[in-house]
């Protein structure tokens, strides 16, 4: 990892950290026009919107040739083939009404490869971060997957895509039950991919994620020893992709039970 790679971890860390906390802030002073209903159970509150222009002015001011995708705003106009990709509040419904799963996920990608990522869940007291090569760790302590090998003892974190029939996920969970596992859903991909990576769950699944939900979440996954699936970067940037991380140990039964 290049010095300037690392720099760039250290700043994500500490804009990660800042964002956070005024997203907490915000709410804690919210008024009347707080949340906004962008469709069905899909939400924007001007907490998420406020984080959005913080990390985006802060990374344009440090890091002026770098580009930027961000859930609210969209990409930059900067033509650069490095990336930052950030979801100012993953798990807005959970924010909004109080519940601690949610987080500000920054990723940071070169040349086609997701090099940082950094989760920042303050309501669960939880600093992560990965990079490429080094590495995940969660408040300075290194994170592992989970080594569980057994589908009667494992976990599958889902997660609900509103762009994917229901019927498909609701014949996941039946397979997973009647398979001898056990499932959970918190609503908010960054922090189960996290948790994926401390180990608190064997797998992660869901049918359609965008790139801000999900690649600071895969890295640390990667980093702590685990894998995933997903479309080329590329194409998860500008389109979205079904997303599988896993640790490495039950990958087959729990792709049986995912496509049935």
């Amino acid at each position: 990892m290049t010095a300037n790679t690392a720099e760039k971890l250290e700043f994500a860390k500490e804009l990660g950290t800042e964002a956070a906390a005024l997203a907490q802030k915000l709410r804690s002073e919210k008024s009347g026009n707080f949340v906004e209903t962008k469709g069905l159970q899909d939400f924007v509150t001007f907490a998420d919107k406020e984080v959005e222009k913080l990390i985006r002015a802060r990374l344009a001011m440090r890091y002026p040739e770098d580009a930027f995708l961000g859930e609210e705003d969209g990409f930059s106009d900067v033509k650069s083939g490095n990336i930052w990709v950030v979801d100012p509040i993953d798990g807005t419904t959970n924010f909004m009404r109080g519940l601690p799963e949610w987080g500000v996920s920054i990723a940071y990608c070169s040349e086609g490869v997701i090099e940082l990522g950094v989760i920042a869940a303050p309501d669960l007291s939880c600093l992560s971060w990965a990079q490429k090569g080094k590495g995940a760790f969660l408040n300075d302590q290194p994170l592992a997957v989970s080594d569980c090998a057994d589908i009667a003892q494992s976990i599958m974190l889902l997660g609900r895509s509103a762009r994917a029939p229901l019927g498909d996920y609701l014949a996941i969970i039946e397979r997973t039950v009647t398979g001898g596992g056990e499932y959970r859903r918190n609503g908010s991909a960054a922090v189960s991919l996290l948790n994926v990576a401390r180990g608190l769950g064997e797998a992660y699944y869901e049918a359609h994620l965008n790139a801000w939900d999900a690649l600071a979440g895969l890295l640390l996954i990667t980093e702590a020893g685990g894998q995933f699936q997903a479309d080329q970067l590329e194409e998860f940037l500008t389109k979205g992709s079904r997303v599988f991380a896993d640790n490495g140990k039950l990958t087959q039964q729990l792709s049986e039970i995912i496509t049935g």
